[in-house]
């Protein structure tokens, strides 16, 4: 066999059985309310309900670190940016983890700091913070489908927006992969609870992970625990 039809060969999805990693997406969002128990705000990505988040706050130069978990998320509608395109706009309603820990007097402390209190807000408990941004950070397990060396389809049940980049951690052996990529479908799966089939192109591969992830492919193509499809 040549190396050109060697390569043709390794490029070809394959599946790679009981092979699995995790993704990682990570967005900016707008907080809209905020509260001791949660908080509302909005992305350009949808937020999968019941998963665990990291949550990274804002204000000037202040940085406060919250866990949460999505309690509801919908989309709300559309908005053009600079470049003309359309972009989704979800609105997610977050609800706060260990909130009577030492994280709690720290976001007692932001909030007094930064919210804006008005009288409604006294009787009901949220409060507004202007010009304020929040980083999510959400990750689930995936199993790999098929994979070559440019993307690959994997079965999770992290609910993605097709556009949106997220990191990657593949579990290969002899190590993990870790690289970026976009997502360039997503659909659930017909009679599953919460699962979704999601393809990812890879787009920042290290030379030295591709080399990985060509070796594997052979080794396991040759040893025929992979299928070509």
């Amino acid at each position: 066999m040549t190396t050109a039809e060697s390569d043709r060969r390794r490029s070809r999805r394959v599946r790679l059985p009981q092979t699995h990693g995790q993704l990682i997406l990570s967005l900016d969002g707008k907080v809209l309310d905020i509260g001791i128990a949660g908080m509302a705000i909005e992305t350009q990505s949808r937020l999968a309900p019941h998963h665990r988040i990291s949550l990274r706050l804002r204000k000037g130069s202040e940085l406060l670190m919250l866990q949460g978990r999505v309690v509801w998320c919908f989309l709300q509608g559309t908005r053009t940016n600079d470049q003309g395109e359309t972009l989704p706009v979800y609105r997610a309603g977050i609800e706060f983890a260990d909130v009577l820990t030492e994280g709690s007097r720290e976001l007692l402390s932001f909030l007094e700091s930064h919210a804006i209190v008005t009288l409604e807000t006294r009787i009901f408990g949220r409060f507004r913070l202007e010009e304020s941004s929040v980083a999510v950070s959400s990750s689930a397990e995936f199993e790999v489908r098929t994979i070559n060396l440019h993307g690959m389809a994997v079965e999770t049940s992290l609910a993605v927006e097709p556009g949106v980049g997220c990191d990657v951690e593949l579990r290969l052996e002899p190590r993990t992969l870790t690289t970026h990529a976009r997502i360039v479908t997503s659909q659930p799966i017909a009679g599953s609870e919460g699962l979704y089939e999601v393809a990812l192109e890879f787009d920042r591969m290290d030379p030295d992970e591709a080399e990985l992830l060509r070796a594997v492919i052979r080794r396991e193509l040759e040893s025929g625990i992979a299928e070509p499809v």
